[in-house]
């Protein structure tokens, strides 16, 4: 075993889907999140089994294996790497399953030898999964029981927006998205797709297609870029951002329209401001202090869309809600 770790393991563990977490994690605790992603997920032997994925059982880290995957900063880690048993991933499940089990164990998400720290990641983005897109009548129904309400269509924002009972009501035509709705500070972006999350399809195993419901933060006024006043939403520096970084966090397991869509920027959510962000002011010493007041209103909001449209309420990881402070990092550990 020690040959097999010192030279085989961590080139293994670096290339990743790894998890990397302070403790050992509790096999039934790890079970119990896997399942949150795949309701069918079992114990094989030591490993897990989920989504067409294998956890294999924590190893421990120590010094020397922890500076080959580039881990100076830590004594002592526990890995559990995730490997898909088919030839292909299922949709990315195996990324997808390693950065869920990591955020909520207050752990790091090993890929392509970057250790990465999701506890700000869009996996806090609350997510709702439909058989069916609701009508524009039911939607503007719920929705006005459960936003603030908007005081007017602002056609900077909405030019072609309508309001209809303190709700804000955008009829999209073409791409993945279908209908956007809008309160006075959160958008609800209902779009079709093909990718199915293993949540969804035992939940619903006769589907070929999919409705998502994404709930984000509506971008300041002030924020937006007057050369894309007819893009609602939409901020010019976000793109960059997201293109800087080594490692996306944005699971691919989503929709297609997430990941192919132009009209993702619709939805507000990469124009989120630090207090959206949870992020809403900083301390003593100049460091962030985490403000998830909206974050948690919009779990909220997620579970009750669920409740009344018979869908799952997830992170954007697919990983399901059971109450709204489940979309918090470190939730298990």
């Amino acid at each position: 075993m020690g040959w097999l770790s010192n030279l085989l393991l961590p080139g293994r563990l670096r290339t990743g889907p790894t998890v990397l977490l302070p403790a050992r994690p509790d096999p039934k605790t790890l079970l119990a999140i896997a399942q949150l992603a795949d309701p069918d997920a079992r114990l094989d032997g030591d490993d897990i089994v989920a989504g067409g994925s294998r956890i294999f059982a924590a190893l421990e880290l120590t010094g020397e294996i922890l500076a080959k995957l580039g881990v100076g900063d830590e004594d002592r880690l526990w890995a559990c790497r995730v490997a898909a048993e088919g030839p292909l991933p299922v949709n990315f499940f195996d990324k997808t399953l390693a950065e869920g089990i990591a955020y909520r164990l207050g752990g790091w998400s090993l890929c392509q030898g970057e250790p990465t720290d999701l506890s700000d990641s869009d996996l806090r983005a609350a997510v709702v999964y439909l058989p069916a897109a609701p009508a524009p009548e039911e939607a503007i129904g719920l929705l006005g029981e459960l936003l603030r309400p908007a005081d007017s269509a602002d056609p900077d924002r909405w030019p072609d927006g309508q309001l209809v009972d303190g709700i804000v009501h955008v009829a999209v035509n073409g791409g993945g998205v279908a209908d956007i709705y809008a309160g006075a500070d959160t958008v609800v972006t209902i779009e079709e797709g093909h990718k199915i999350p293993p949540a969804a399809r035992v939940r619903w195993p006769y589907l070929t297609e999919i409705v998502v419901a994404k709930l984000s933060a509506i971008e300041p006024k002030h924020e937006l870029k007057p050369e894309l006043k007819t893009e609602p939403g939409l901020d010019a520096d976000a793109e960059d951002v997201h293109a800087e970084a080594e490692i996306d966090p944005r699971p691919e397991t989503v929709t297609d329209a997430e990941n192919t869509s132009g009209d993702e920027s619709t939805s507000g959510d990469e124009g989120e401001t630090a207090s959206d962000a949870g992020v809403a002011a900083t301390d003593e010493d100049g460091k962030g202090v985490r403000d998830d007041t909206a974050l948690l209103e919009r779990a909220a909001v997620a579970l009750a869309v669920a409740d009344r449209l018979q869908g799952i309420a997830t992170d954007q990881g697919a990983f399901q809600l059971a109450e709204p402070e489940d979309i918090l990092p470190g939730r298990y550990s």
